[in-house]
């Protein structure tokens, strides 16, 4: 029984991810002023810079910026968050000199400024932890 109530927390937050915005969300929703790709991408490289072990090896593919929006996990909030959305595979040394493999990472643009960026935990995991928060 302990078993299924974990099960049913995993499941439903899960779930809350997954959830699109509301009609009244959607109706309320500003995404702010559009940001250029290597605007995007500069502000985003910054902040890789902060988080990195090694941000100098680090090998990144960006993505085509988009209007959109991000639902963060039920843990940190479960807020949407509207904007622009910059996404990115990285590619960096861990400290032992090796690369670990690409890991994803979104960023989030409100009025040309990050307000929140995500990344993946490290290879062979599921869950994203908050980089940053403005």
């Amino acid at each position: 029984m302990k078993n299924l109530g974990v099960l049913m927390i995993l499941l439903l937050s899960l779930v809350g991810c997954a959830m699109a915005p509301t009609q009244e969300e959607l109706a309320k929703a500003d995404f702010g002023t559009p940001i250029s790709q290597a605007e995007a991408e500069v502000k985003a490289r910054a902040v890789l810079q902060q988080v990195l072990h090694s941000p100098d090896s680090a090998q990144i593919a960006f993505q085509p910026i988009y209007k959109g929006y991000l639902r963060e996990h039920l843990f940190q909030g479960g807020k949407v968050r509207f904007g622009y959305i910059l996404s990115a595979e990285v590619n960096t040394k861990n400290f032992l000199g090796f690369y670990t493999g690409y890991l994803p990472y979104t960023f989030v643009f409100f009025n040309g400024e990050i307000v929140s960026a995500y990344g993946q935990s490290g290879p062979g995991t599921s869950g994203q932890f908050r980089l940053y928060e403005r």
